[in-house]
């Protein structure tokens, strides 16, 4: 493709929507870029990859463009847990991550897809370094988990990353099956209100739970001694 005959941002938006879209109902491994580009209506097959290099481009793409307004509702979130007074509850901290993927959906008045997506894409390689809806380019959550940290001070530190990084992936997928919800369910889904503060007193509960009592090297489950 020559530089005259570079595609123009429109399209490179019109591309990473319906990536987004079909990523969400089919999965990422069953969508090829010839695929999105034919979609989206672009006659050339290579459009994609000229726009995206390759499938991982085009993931981080479909995140960065999503997660922006997202993370900056979680510091507007931020800056409100940092003027009130005394120190955040867990709860509190907890909707930092909680309520402004919820409100992705929620201030559409069309159907949406990026929650979906994020649940699709959750394996993939590249979102362990993307980290949506955690990592550097999200100081929002790097707050929250400090903030739990001190929160938390009888867990474990292998625990507690272990543990808000379920609280994260649990997040995400009842978020997309809410989605799904409102894409099928004509009006009949739970309110999107009652589904977050569910989450929110659930996520704290995981966190807070105490650990197990550990088994004797060898021992059978029915073994570990009660406490």
């Amino acid at each position: 493709m020559t530089a005259d005959a570079a595609p123009s941002p429109d399209t490179r938006i019109r591309l990473i929507e319906v990536a987004e879209r079909l990523f969400a109902e089919h999965g990422v491994a069953s969508v090829s870029l010839r695929t999105v580009g034919a979609t989206a209506g672009q006659r050339n097959n290579s459009v994609t990859q000229y726009h995206f290099g390759s499938k991982d481009g085009l993931i981080a793409a479909i995140a960065r463009h999503r997660s922006a307004p997202i993370s900056e509702r979680r510091m507007e979130m931020v800056a409100e847990l940092r003027a009130a007074d005394g120190p955040p509850s867990v709860e509190s901290l907890i909707r930092l991550l909680v309520v402004p993927l919820a409100e992705s959906m929620a201030g559409s008045r069309r159907e949406t897809w990026y929650l979906r997506f994020l649940a699709s894409a959750l394996d993939h390689p590249l979102m362990r370094d993307l980290d949506e809806p955690g990592g550097p380019e999200h100081p929002g959550i790097a707050y929250m988990l400090e903030e739990l940290r001190l929160r938390l001070p009888g867990t474990p530190a292998a625990v507690f990353e272990r543990r808000t990084r379920w609280m994260a992936a649990i997040v995400v997928r009842v978020l997309a099956d809410h989605e799904r919800q409102l894409a099928s369910s004509e009006g009949s889904a739970v309110p999107l209100d009652e589904v977050v503060s569910d989450l929110v007193v659930s996520m704290a509960a995981l966190l807070r739970a105490p650990r197990p009592p550990r088994s004797p090297a060898g021992a059978p489950p029915d073994a570990i001694p009660s406490q």
